[in-house]
């Protein structure tokens, strides 16, 4: 079942809250100002700006092993798995929130135990957790806090022990003065490292239980590589709530990626996760590796989106990228595809998108790139190759093989900025694509990437999702050329995430319910609207793209207000061989009309900035309307058969 705020997520958009509705003539003033309400005249025409319809790849989402990204997604409830020593980030947001700091303790008759980490035998990384039980018939262990049960789900606990006097081992979990599951005996723990499992069914809730595992004395009890994950995981290890807010996205397409690529082992990273041992990044911190590039790509599938694998460049060869492509597309009587068989998937992924390195670029770079991409299209000749930075050089390097070109777009609210980066990149394709159809994967992109520490809360803001809102309106302006966009980041990644998550809690960031709004346009072809201002575009507070379904049956007309005041306009419909039957209108603002942007979501306040749905009582051909002040808002006229 989902809870409250996860049904949002298919509620929200047909609220049944009452919503001021801002048809013309019914706001003279401005929100709170006093300030008479700019009036304008605007011409859409039945004209296409494109030759091709908008993708519903712009709407792409971004994974990466860094700042409790993946763990934040996990069923997988258990801290500290396999008891390492954790490196300090590098980086933070809130740090004293960025990761919940929950440690194992002692627990029992810790008077009668002996604790230290076993760096000689562990069974995963680098160290074991090793416990002395003295005392004849004495229990003591550890103990965890910080997960969240719910009543009548059975939470399948796996562990590693070993023992020395066949130490009987028990677990059982426990919170707000009761025992919720358990206990469940293991067996005594054997000399050698062997799993052992046992399912616990919590009676009742409890957002912040204990988990306990004891042995009792005496002798020497050691363990490693704890999980504890509930019955309701989605392919066995992602939080359903996560997936089912990440698959009402509709993204198209999810990017495995990041700077952390460039240090990745990727076949570190399959087969058990029993075996898989936890490792560091470049930003810190320690990755508990039960998500590797497989895992990524079955939840790909499973929301029936598009899996885009960034591999590694630096230090690597083209075999080694030929390997990594053979592991997920090769056949099982391949090297690599038997493998993944051994693995437990015989057939192969098909994965298509193949990016060649994250963030690297130059002269070395673009000498090398033919020779990746001839050894990867050798594995499969089907697949679609991504550079990773482009020079001048780059597509002539590339040949026949590169079929788009990867800037990335922080910084995004630069509009004009980027505007020229697209119109520079289509002058590349045009002067060495060879007639090619090579487009454009923006394959990060957001206002920023490297404002940390406090600042960094800006990407949650209502003001993050305007900027984003208008980049997207100029993806929709170059949607020949643009068919995949990745924002940065999808979840937590220290506050950059559009899902935000806790123990048993999710909040969504306004620019989830912006991109959420913007993917509606997919399949759609971006239209001509004309405007009687003398003005850039980049300087107009009120942002406008307009697209017609291929049917010519829906027009969806985005406007994106960043003024403080409300801004009226009527839209003429020019040259459409039909008239408007009804037009609904969606609203992204502020709840409270604060006047600022610089509002947000929160774990307590979750609906603040929500889209709400109303009806317009509109027909003919002209759509009279006020946009909220500091807001963006969705029109979807849907036309007759004429």
């Amino acid at each position: 079942m989902l809870n409250a705020v996860q049904g949002k997520i298919r509620t929200t958009l047909l609220a049944t809250l009452s919503l001021s509705v801002w048809i013309w003539g019914a706001l003279a003033v401005g929100q709170g100002a006093g300030t008479t309400v700019p009036f304008e005249s605007i011409t859409i025409l039945n004209e296409r700006i494109s030759t091709k319809p908008i993708d519903l790849k712009q709407g792409g989402q971004f994974i990466e092993p860094l700042c409790n990204l993946i763990p934040s997604m996990l069923a997988q409830q258990v801290a500290g798995d396999s008891f390492e020593e954790e490196p300090p980030y590098k980086v933070a947001y809130k740090k004293e929130l960025d990761k919940p700091f929950r440690p194992w303790y002692p627990d029992g008759a810790v008077h009668t135990a002996q604790y230290s980490f076993d760096t000689e035998n562990p069974f995963n990384g680098k160290r074991s957790q090793k416990i002395v039980l003295g005392g004849e018939r004495c229990r003591a262990g550890l103990a965890q806090d910080g997960f969240c049960l719910k009543g009548g789900i059975a939470y399948h606990l796996r562990l590693h022990a070993r023992g020395e006097g066949k130490v009987p081992v028990r677990a059982w979990l426990h919170g707000g003065g009761r025992v919720l599951a358990g206990p469940v005996e293991l067996g005594p723990a054997p000399a050698d490292w062997t799993g052992l499992e046992a399912e616990l069914r919590a009676t009742g809730a409890c957002d912040n239980a204990t988990l306990t595992i004891e042995g009792e004395g005496p002798g020497t009890l050691w363990l490693d590589r704890v999980s504890l994950i509930g019955a309701e995981a989605v392919l066995g290890i992602w939080r359903p709530d996560v997936v089912d807010a990440l698959k009402a996205m509709n993204p198209g397409v999810v990017r495995w990626g990041g700077s952390t690529m460039e240090g990745y082992e990727w076949d570190r990273c399959i087969g058990p996760w029993d075996r898989r041992e936890p490792f560091s990044t470049c930003w810190g911190g320690l990755e508990p590796n039960f998500v590797g590039v497989e895992e990524f790509v079955r939840l790909c599938q499973f929301i029936g989106a598009e899996p885009l694998i960034c591999l590694r460049w630096s230090g690597k060869t083209p075999a080694d990228a030929a390997a990594q492509v053979e592991y997920f597309n090769g056949a099982p009587d391949t090297k690599w595809g038997r493998i993944r068989a051994e693995n437990g998937h015989a057939e192969p992924y098909r994965v298509k998108y193949w990016q060649i390195g994250n963030e690297v670029g130059g002269r070395e770079y673009d000498a090398s790139v033919r020779a990746f991409a001839e050894a990867m299209k050798k594995a499969d000749p089907d697949i679609k190759i991504l550079s990773a930075f482009l020079t001048d050089r780059t597509l002539a390097e590339g040949g026949d093989y590169l079929g788009y070109l990867c800037p990335h777009h922080y910084g995004c609210a630069d509009l004009a900025g980027k505007e020229r980066e697209f119109r520079k990149i289509r002058e590349q394709i045009a002067r060495d694509g060879g007639g090619r159809d090579v487009r454009v994967a923006v394959t990060e992109w957001n206002t920023t990437a490297g404002d940390w520490n406090l600042g960094r809360g800006m990407l949650q803001t209502l003001s993050n999702a305007l900027a984003c809102s208008r980049y997207l309106n100029l993806m929709h302006r170059n949607a020949d050329l643009v068919e995949i966009a990745i924002r940065s980041n999808l979840v937590d990644s220290f506050g950059s995430g559009v899902i935000q998550t806790g123990p048993g809690w999710l909040f969504l960031a306004p620019t989830y319910y912006a991109q959420q709004l913007y993917q509606r346009a997919a399949g759609s072809w971006p239209l001509r609207i004309n405007r009687p201002t003398a003005q850039p575009w980049p300087g107009q507070n009120l942002d406008l793209s307009a697209a017609l379904s291929d049917d010519g049956r829906t027009l969806r007309l985005y406007a994106v207000n960043t003024a403080t005041d409300s801004t009226a306009a009527t839209f003429r419909m020019e040259a459409f061989p039909s008239h408007i039957v009804k037009v609904s209108q969606t609203v992204l603002r502020d709840r409270e009309n604060t006047g600022t942007a610089e509002v947000m979501n929160s774990r307590d306040d979750a609906s603040r900035i929500i889209p709400l749905a109303d009806m317009l009582e509109l027909s003919g051909t002209e759509i009279p309307v006020s946009f909220a002040p500091l807001s963006l808002t969705l029109l979807e006229v849907t036309l007759d058969k004429q």
